[in-house]
């Protein structure tokens, strides 16, 4: 039975520091973006485009290179179960500004307490991603595919917002820091590390004897 966090040796693995400096650096020129205020200047409808065309670019590089699977395959999980922590700050943040009516309440009282909920249950999550057992892995995924929904939840209810309710209120809200590095940096990584949850874990799945 293999372990979601077990390292896959593959002489066509990536060579992982140039992948984590790709990463870092593209970390850091979304930061760039959203403290520059470009995102405000630009069409509503080009602002999902910035979410999903790093993880459509994720999802073909993954599917294209066997040697950047290699590499996904040595990750360790409770990493990218970890980042989803972050959720909870957004979460209380989205409150925290609809009660002072910076933000509309409709949108608060559905990503607030799903992104809190979502990101305190990373911690035992990334504690079962250490774990080898069917059991863990069920948990985890039963833990992936709840966050994933809420996330994708979250944005239908973001773009009604932004593009069909043209609320000025929570347009203004994501022009400002922390709020504007969720489109260009904080939801993509969201989703690309869901993705690659999913994708270990099915990995794990299939090289185990036990998993059907």
């Amino acid at each position: 039975m293999s372990s979601p966090t077990a390292v896959v040796p593959s002489s066509r693995a990536l060579d992982p520091k140039p992948v984590w400096a790709g990463l870092a650096l593209w970390s850091g020129a979304s930061l760039v973006v959203a403290l520059s205020g470009v995102v405000a200047s630009l069409p509503r409808p080009l602002v999902p485009l910035l979410i999903w065309s790093p993880v459509l670019a994720g999802v073909a590089l993954y599917r294209r290179s066997a040697s950047l699977r290699a590499f996904v395959d040595t990750v360790d999980l409770r990493l990218p179960v970890l980042f989803h922590v972050v959720r909870v700050f957004f979460g209380a943040a989205f409150l925290v500004e609809a009660s002072a009516g910076r933000l509309p309440s409709s949108f608060a009282h559905l990503a607030g307490p799903g992104d809190i909920a979502a990101g305190l249950l990373a911690l035992p999550a990334a504690l079962l991603a250490a774990r080898a057992d069917t059991t863990s892995r069920s948990l985890l995924l039963a833990w992936n595919v709840l966050g994933l929904l809420d996330i994708l939840a979250v944005f239908l209810s973001a773009q009604r917002l932004l593009l069909v309710l043209r609320d000025e209120r929570f347009f203004q809200a994501f022009q400002r820091m922390p709020f504007s590095a969720l489109p260009v940096l904080v939801v993509p990584l969201i989703l690309l590390t869901h993705l690659l949850v999913f994708a270990r874990l099915r990995s794990a799945g299939s090289r185990s004897p036990s998993a059907a």
